[in-house]
């Protein structure tokens, strides 16, 4: 297992965005600006966060039933689901409390989404206790806040047949049944998994094998949640860490105004995905682990 003292560790959205527009990074955690008028991804996000506040209250009322020994835990209690819901109404109240405080704007296309807040995230608590997916007896934890591991924040830790397992709830307004199995497959490589599955796993000196997105459709109402476990082999979490620190030891270097050294091996943003598909070299990575003995299978090497 690695330890905390070697590099500092950035927070998955942090590093991500990192990767994908170092300026975009700068700007938002180093000059700390955010833009005037808030949109689709913003209120998107502050529905995922009342979401999931609201779904540890109603994990920790099934975990201390079932730690108590009684007999059956019910699907759906009433009590608990109203208090989970009354969370995560006031987590989506508390947001938009902040944007306004930060005299921000909605975009005027989002003006609906925005007033339909509240509601959304209590139908969404709602919706996820009528068809809990998990044996409430499997909650080992749940919105688990992890500081010397970038502030990583996992929302459901379970037991599972192959060891501890790491679930994030993913939450989506619509999505067309048609891009659904793309969509879990893009999550399969997140670097957000593979950061909790590593972090949990440093936590409890364990190796962690799994991963799992708990896609929650709201509508129509006949969508159920969708789990979708991923294996983490050992090479794979080995890549992404090699990568994970080369690209926190440049964001330090950055916040420090301090020169880092290149490493001989590049970094992968395990961005797995572009608008036409699947990216090329991805099986590279989360198949062959840049091992030249296992490219062979599947690219040629350009003659010298």
């Amino acid at each position: 297992m690695s330890t905390m003292r070697e590099t500092p560790v950035f927070s998955p959205t942090q590093t991500t965005t990192f990767i994908r527009d170092e300026t975009a990074w700068y700007l938002r955690y180093m000059m700390k600006r955010m833009p005037r008028t808030i949109g689709k991804k913003e209120i998107a996000g502050m529905l995922g966060t009342a979401f999931a506040d609201g779904a540890a209250v109603y994990h920790n009322a099934l975990r201390d039933h079932a730690e108590v020994g009684e007999p059956t835990v019910p699907a759906f209690d009433e009590t608990w689901i109203k208090q989970a819901a009354a969370v995560a109404v006031q987590s989506a109240k508390d947001a938009k409390a902040e944007v306004l405080a930060r005299e921000q704007t909605v975009y005027a296309d989002q003006n609906e989404a925005w007033e339909l807040l509240e509601t959304r995230a209590a139908q969404a608590v709602f919706k996820y206790a009528l068809n809990f997916p998990f044996d409430p007896a499997d909650i080992v934890a749940s919105e688990l806040s992890l500081p010397n591991h970038g502030h990583a924040r996992i929302d459901l830790v379970l037991n599972s047949l192959y060891g501890p397992m790491v679930v994030d709830l993913k939450t989506k307004l619509t999505l067309d049944i048609k891009y659904q199995a793309q969509l879990l497959r893009e999550f399969e490589a997140s670097w957000q998994m593979l950061h909790y599955t590593w972090a949990y796993g440093d936590l409890i000196g364990e190796r962690v094998r799994r991963f799992a997105i708990l896609l929650h459709v709201l509508e129509p109402k006949s969508r159920l949640p969708v789990l979708h476990p991923v294996v983490v082999t050992p090479e794979l979490l080995q890549i992404w860490e090699q990568s994970a620190r080369q690209v926190w030891r440049r964001m330090e270097g950055i916040r420090t105004g301090t020169p880092v050294l290149m490493d001989p091996l590049p970094a992968c943003s395990f961005n797995f995905f572009s608008k036409f598909g699947r990216e090329d070299w991805a099986d590279a990575i989360a198949k062959c682990f840049l091992d030249e003995s296992l490219l062979d299978a599947n690219y040629i090497k350009e003659k010298q």
